[in-house]
């Protein structure tokens, strides 16, 4: 069970820290990772405080994945963790699956450079995510 537990947590912390980068100023990648909508428009553009958040709600998700190996049981039960981790992978599936038009597997945007991503990086990315935490969810 250590190895999806590892796994998502280091994806987790990857994509923390690159979200603190962006919201420190960082622009490497951020042509690629917003939707675009019809007219070569990002979908929102959003701002440092919000990448911030999301940086935070990374950071917790891969405090959870790490909960599951019991290291903190004098403070919160597995229990917790495990039933947090099968939402994380909702949330995953969730987003994997997508909006309908401009994100996940069944996105009707198709041409532009975040549509391209999303379908070869992003959403299979979120998928596995996903599994792990259905994995760790069932073993543990």
């Amino acid at each position: 069970m250590i190895f999806p537990v590892l796994v998502n947590t280091s994806i987790f912390i990857f994509l923390s820290f690159l979200h603190v980068y962006w919201a420190m100023g960082g622009t490497r990648g951020t042509n690629a990772v917003i939707p675009v909508i019809e007219g070569g428009n990002k979908a929102f553009k959003p701002g440092p405080l919000m990448t911030l958040a999301v940086a935070a709600g990374l950071g917790i998700f891969a405090f959870i994945m790490i909960g599951n190996l019991d290291i903190f049981k004098a403070y919160v039960s597995l229990t917790f963790f495990k039933y947090a981790t099968l939402v994380i992978g909702m949330i995953f599936s969730l987003r994997a699956i997508g909006d309908f038009k401009y994100i996940g597997f069944f996105k009707k945007t198709k041409g532009t450079l975040f549509a391209k991503n999303d379908t070869r990086y992003y959403s299979p990315l979120c998928l596995a995510i996903a599994f792990f935490c259905y994995l760790i969810f069932l073993i543990g």
